[in-house]
């Protein structure tokens, strides 16, 4: 829905804009991140990261992007941003909520877990992000290299962090894989 209301208040042609072909700035810059499917996957990451447990993890990312979906489709149709609900992006995008949902989840509640090979799963939200971010920039053509530039930035600020929790909790693990005694060292 803050996506829907994003494009309804911030585009500079919506049925909101004040003055025709001038955007509010920050809106577009929501509007554009929001309505991404890199977007809609660390939702579901976030979930699981924060749930922590596989099965619950999986059922409220997924009733979350449905709801999100349904809620999205039925703010733009009350907004004037559609002329009448779209049921078939309606059951598109929710057939890829039930399949991208629970997997993004399960891999953010993995990824919550104190143990080396934590990171290997959180590094998959990354690279989604990185993913989308280059293969499917988002936001109209005066926002697009900045939002593009924040998505990777933000993308490589969430790998760092991810490897520096790692490190942080998994410190003699790391060293361990990297010491005299690794198979690393005898070649």
């Amino acid at each position: 829905m803050a996506n829907s209301v994003s494009n309804a208040f911030g585009s500079a042609y919506g049925p909101f804009t004040t003055t025709p072909g001038q955007g509010v700035r920050w809106l577009e810059y929501v509007s554009s991140w929001l309505g991404t499917p890199w977007a809609w996957a660390l939702f579901a990451f976030g979930v699981g990261w924060f749930t922590r447990r596989l099965g619950a993890a999986a059922l409220l990312a997924t009733g979350g992007l449905l709801l999100a979906v349904l809620a999205y489709y039925v703010s733009d149709a009350m907004l004037g941003l559609n002329d009448q609900l779209s049921v078939s992006e309606i059951q598109l995008w929710s057939a890829i909520s039930l399949l991208v949902g629970p997997v993004m989840a399960v891999l953010g509640a993995l990824t919550h877990r104190p143990r080396a090979w934590s990171l290997v799963p959180g590094l998959v939200a990354p690279a989604v992000m990185v993913y989308f971010g280059l293969t499917r920039p988002s936001g109209n053509a005066q926002i697009q290299p900045w939002a593009q530039w924040a998505v990777l930035g933000a993308a490589g600020l969430l790998a760092v962090a991810l490897t520096v929790r790692a490190v942080r909790l998994n410190p003699l693990a790391m060293q361990r894989d990297s010491g005299p005694n690794s198979s690393r060292a005898v070649e």
